[in-house]
């Protein structure tokens, strides 16, 4: 290693002393879950530490982001900033906006926070360079194992950069340590209870729970090949139950392709207690976002990844082959997502026990249930450093 200290930190929840206490966080980033859900984790995590401690969630104006806070719990601010995707005007138009922002959440940091805590993607850009200002410990959560353009900007002028594996520390200069994906409460309560669905006899005689789920806003190559592959499936209408996460745009016609095929679905356009309902399934047709692919490594759930083809960095490939190297997972191509390999995952997989049984067993070898506690451990020592 080239820069400063990269542990690899195996951690347990440690609960809170009078010496160690935490009394405000401030994170800053969104635009999809992705982004926002280790953010919660960390959060709730807090919470549930440090019963007293204040949290603040800024963030834009998304829809997906109106559906993860509507019952958080958790104050959030709105900042008015848009993405600078779209050419020269767009960009122009993010950075009048965000410098906008940076003076506003100056204003609002001006109170005592413990660290800011920077979630990826153009939204948490003006929350970092504002906290530095300010003098506040910032602390950056990457999920995925191609580092995102903000945090590979932002990495050397930060306090610390958590990272989901080893093999993402390189990519960063400054301080940074492994401390795994933080999951949610939900995650984590749902991995605990779930149960294997696969003795012998009550196997044999239930269908199998097929989830497809695209992300926050669903996918819509992943919910096209879906459908269009449910026709030369019909030898399999009686064996499966879908759940299927369609997103807004694409509920309707998701929906009335079942239908019209006479299958056993339902669908959503969202899904606020996916970590539950995942738990009791049997197989995943999923994208393969870092926190996505964390959930299911902590849920043991075996899946069929199939990463968004379009990103200039592919990162959703890197984040998805360690799970199938370890054997918990399968990457598919969007474009071979069809009905022959769709038959050839359930025969092979599906109605298999013994494989389900052995991928969920390979899966939970790389859940990182505790990584929340973990990110909360070094913040503290930061904290401490800062007295």
């Amino acid at each position: 290693m080239t820069n400063t200290a990269v542990l690899t930190r195996e951690r347990t929840a440690t609960r809170s002393s009078p010496q160690k206490d935490m009394k405000a966080l401030a994170f800053f980033g969104g635009g999809t879950g992705g982004h926002l859900f280790p953010g919660l984790a960390v959060a709730e995590r807090a919470r549930e530490r440090f019963p007293d401690c204040d949290v603040v969630f800024f963030r834009t104006r998304r829809e997906v982001e109106e559906k993860v806070f509507s019952n958080s719990g958790f104050r959030t601010e709105l900042l008015d900033i848009s993405p600078p995707a779209g050419g020269a005007r767009a960009i122009v138009k993010y950075s009048l906006q965000s410098l906008r922002a940076i003076s506003a959440i100056r204003k609002a940091l001006a109170r005592k926070y413990d660290a800011a805590i920077g979630l990826g993607g153009y939204a948490s850009l003006p929350g970092i360079v504002a906290a530095r200002h300010v003098g506040l410990p910032v602390v950056l959560l990457e999920q995925n194992q191609v580092p995102g353009k903000v945090n590979r900007l932002a990495a050397p002028f930060v306090d610390l950069v958590t990272c989901p594996s080893p093999e993402v520390v390189d990519l960063f200069r400054g301080r940074r340590e492994v401390t795994g994906n933080p999951v949610r409460g939900t995650v984590v309560r749902a991995a605990g209870r779930r149960r294997r669905f696969f003795a012998a006899g009550a196997f044999s005689t239930r269908k199998r729970k097929v989830f497809v789920v695209g992300g926050s806003q669903g996918a819509h190559g992943i919910n096209q090949a879906v459908i269009g592959a449910l026709k030369g499936l019909a030898e399999y209408r009686e064996k499966i139950h879908w759940i299927h996460v369609a997103g807004d745009a694409d509920k309707k016609e998701v929906e009335k392709a079942y239908l019209e095929q006479g299958w056993e679905a339902e669908v959503e356009s969202y899904l606020r207690d996916l970590p539950h309902l995942l738990s009791h399934g049997d197989l995943v047709i999923t994208r393969a976002g870092g926190t996505i692919v964390a959930e299911l490594a902590v849920l043991g759930v075996p899946a069929v990844f199939v990463p968004y083809p379009h990103h200039k960095d592919q990162h959703q490939t890197k984040n998805a082959e360690a799970l199938e190297r370890a054997g918990g997972a399968i990457m598919v191509p969007e474009e071979d997502l069809g009905a022959e390999t769709l038959r050839t995952i359930f025969e092979e997989i599906l109605f298999e026990p013994g494989r389900l049984l052995a991928m969920e067993d390979r899966a939970l070898t790389l859940g990182r249930p505790d990584a929340a506690d973990a990110v909360l451990d070094l913040i503290l020592e930061l904290k401490e450093q800062c007295q």
